[in-house]
């Protein structure tokens, strides 16, 4: 495992890394389950830890590769990269870390192929409600709430954060999860629901299969409860939050574009909302550390954890 964790693979690397956490009772009590992979420190460390940085993905999306750098030429050939100040796979390991290293950053992977959401997968599986509770007693279990926390979400991974956050208001037992919710970053978050009804249902199914058409509609009951009951919420608890938002459209396959989540709905109603001239897929994903999107997202991280940072 030793081993393993020196591999240039993100993957091979943050699996042994995970097995060796949760082997380890001596200094780390946190468990780690299925889909919760820790990206720093992958190492016992002497640096205090003072805050936790959350990286919840969307539909079709991972914990990895979600996060890396815009593709380039060097990605694409699928060979290990060792020079990291050239291309990230995964930017909150390899910039982030450095830039804050009193952190603990984790990234959490739910299984989002199109195969589990076929008509035999048990209704309630398939709901964003569902997924929220599993990945709430997930992130529980792994010590999540004990420190102040940074909540980072790209789509549908959103509206898991603002349907966790929700739920674990009303459990006694998740109180210490909102006390220590400092902020939250939304990347291109449907708040308000995606224009994917417009288009046809081949369309519609390749981007959210489904149960996932229904709730993310712009006329869905269940997105706008959502909506108004986590403003209300965010509002009364005082979090910092930052959106961002796509302006360009993205291509599925040659023949068709279309904006998947349009200014007005990623606009939570509080918070700072910046449009950036990417695609959806793009906009949680920066052409390099100096770029706009990164250097945002980094200065959002440090101004809302600055005084337990400091401490």
């Amino acid at each position: 495992m030793a081993e393993a964790m020196k591999s240039h693979h993100i993957m091979e690397a943050s699996h042994a890394a995970r097995i060796l956490a949760n082997l380890d009772r001596e200094t780390v009590q946190e468990k780690y389950q299925d889909g919760v992979y820790v990206l720093h420190p992958q190492y016992r460390t002497s640096q205090p830890i003072k805050a936790d940085v959350l990286f919840i993905h969307g539909l079709m999306g991972a914990a990895f590769k979600t996060w890396r750098q815009q593709d380039s030429e060097q990605a694409v050939t699928e060979k290990p990269i060792e020079d990291e100040d050239k291309y990230t796979t995964c930017w909150p390991k390899t910039w982030l870390a450095k830039d804050c290293p009193a952190l603990r950053i984790i990234s959490v992977e739910y299984d989002t192929s199109l195969s589990d959401w076929r008509a035999r997968c048990p209704l309630e599986r398939r709901s964003i409600a569902f997924r929220s509770d599993e990945l709430l007693r997930k992130l529980r279990a792994a010590g999540v709430g004990d420190r102040p926390v940074v909540w980072i979400s790209h789509s549908m991974g959103g509206l898991l954060v603002k349907k966790m956050l929700l739920e674990a208001s009303k459990k006694p037992e998740m109180s210490t999860v909102i006390n220590n919710t400092r902020g939250i970053i939304f990347y291109s978050v449907p708040h308000h629901g995606s224009h994917l009804a417009e288009y046809s249902v081949n369309v519609r199914y390749l981007l959210f299969p489904s149960l996932e058409v229904k709730e993310l509609s712009k006329d869905s009951p269940a997105l706008k409860k959502l909506q108004d009951d986590f403003l209300e919420f965010a509002k009364d608890k005082n979090f910092q939050v930052l959106n961002f938002v796509e302006t360009l459209p993205t291509y599925i396959g040659s023949m068709i574009k279309l904006h998947v989540v349009p200014v007005e709905s990623a606009d939570l109603g509080i918070g700072d909302l910046i449009p950036v001239d990417v695609n959806h897929l793009n906009i949680c994903k920066p052409k390099k550390k100096d770029a706009f999107l990164y250097q945002r997202t980094l200065q959002f991280i440090r101004e809302t954890l600055a005084k337990d940072l400091e401490n």
